[in-house]
């Protein structure tokens, strides 16, 4: 997935580059299996590749900050836009169930080691140990205590 579709404005405020930590919920979103269908019939992967896709590494579950990822463009787009068969390969989702508002996904990595953290609304601040952020990344903190930015599932 490298397109994350919201009806809300939760990353609009973040510049191109921002990275953020990735929060995966404990909730799966309901859509019925129609991202499978997607990854199926138009990314033309086979159950198994969708089965590993979907899996979090060793070690890794839900309720985890897993990942970190960097923030492309912001950007409102209309239904019709998002119903081309290669946006909604992108964003996993059909044009009518996606979001209007859409952030593109420049690059994620999962982290060294998962951090064990209760999930919240939109985009929080927590503080993390350094030293599980992969090579190449980084987030720039205000403070010496490590607080960085967050993305809740």
């Amino acid at each position: 997935k490298t397109l994350e579709t919201r009806n809300g404005t939760m990353f609009t405020q973040y510049a191109e580059g921002t990275q953020m930590l990735l929060h995966v919920g404990q909730r799966t979103y309901p859509d019925g299996g129609k991202h499978l269908d997607i990854m199926k019939t138009e990314s033309g992967l086979t159950d198994e590749e969708i089965l590993e896709l979907k899996s979090l590494p060793p070690g890794f579950s839900r309720g985890n900050i897993v990942a970190i990822l960097e923030l492309g463009r912001t950007y409102e787009t209309t239904t019709e836009e998002r119903s081309h068969p290669e946006f909604e390969q992108k964003a996993a989702a059909r044009g009518s169930d996606s979001g209007r508002i859409v952030t593109e996904i420049r690059r994620v990595e999962y982290l060294k080691r998962p951090i064990q953290q209760r999930g919240e609304g939109g985009v929080f601040k927590v503080r993390i140990d350094p030293n599980v952020i992969p090579h190449g990344w980084s987030i720039p903190s205000k403070e010496k205590s490590n607080v960085y930015a967050t993305i809740s599932g």
